[in-house]
């Protein structure tokens, strides 16, 4: 089990190289995956998602496999340079991820008519996400119109009028507040959240 102290350590080095692990569950497959989401050195600090030179998403199904294949295949990726000093910088360091998209849960909880604070913001994460994949390369400026869907740009924008931005400007006030709910075709929605979720899977070839 990774311990507190280098837990600790793992997020300052993330931290210094803008690279962070995270976990993926879908309900499309049969594991969760483990990719890497790191903060590029260009001008406009892109965020992205790594991947290989073929256009693929790097994907690993366990951290021990992660490392593994970061090393042993690093000469395939498209990575910049502090990806690889985080590398050499994380070696002795047990791997654990930094963030956790369970879109699984959100789905259920969807499909269940719940829309507590926790779901919709799994929902708006996953979007965020999403967004970033758009815009790591010109070729998937094609999927925009699938996170300017009306529904789901307004759940989006719920999300941030009334959770996030409410809570990081004041949080015990937030706490106390009983916020106005997300009134939304929530059937529908989960419709348009899935084929988000399927062009987001279906855009790049998953190597496991």
């Amino acid at each position: 089990m990774i311990n507190g102290q280098d837990i600790k350590k793992l997020e300052d080095l993330s931290e210094q190289f803008s690279t962070w692990i995270f976990k993926y569950h879908s309900e499309n497959f049969a594991k969760p995956l483990f990719l890497i989401w790191y903060r590029d050195n260009d001008f406009n600090k892109t965020e992205k998602i790594l991947t290989y030179k073929n256009g693929s998403f790097f994907t690993a199904t366990s951290l021990i496999e992660l490392k593994e294949k970061l090393y042993t295949e690093r000469n395939e990726l498209i990575a910049p340079n502090h990806i690889h000093l985080w590398l050499t910088a994380i070696k002795e360091i047990k791997a654990v991820e930094s963030i956790n998209y369970n879109l699984a849960s959100v789905i259920t909880d969807l499909e269940k008519g719940i829309l507590e604070e926790k779901t919709i913001e799994g929902f708006a994460e996953f979007i965020n996400l999403f967004d970033d994949f758009i815009h790591q390369d010109k070729k998937n400026n094609h999927l925009q119109i699938y996170i300017d869907n009306g529904l789901i740009r307004e759940a989006w924008e719920y999300y941030y009028e009334f959770i996030f931005w409410p809570r990081f400007n004041d949080q015990e006030k937030y706490d106390s507040w009983d916020r106005p709910k997300l009134e939304i075709n929530i059937p529908k929605l989960v419709e348009e959240f899935k084929n988000v979720i399927l062009k987001f899977e279906e855009s790049i070839k998953v190597t496991i």
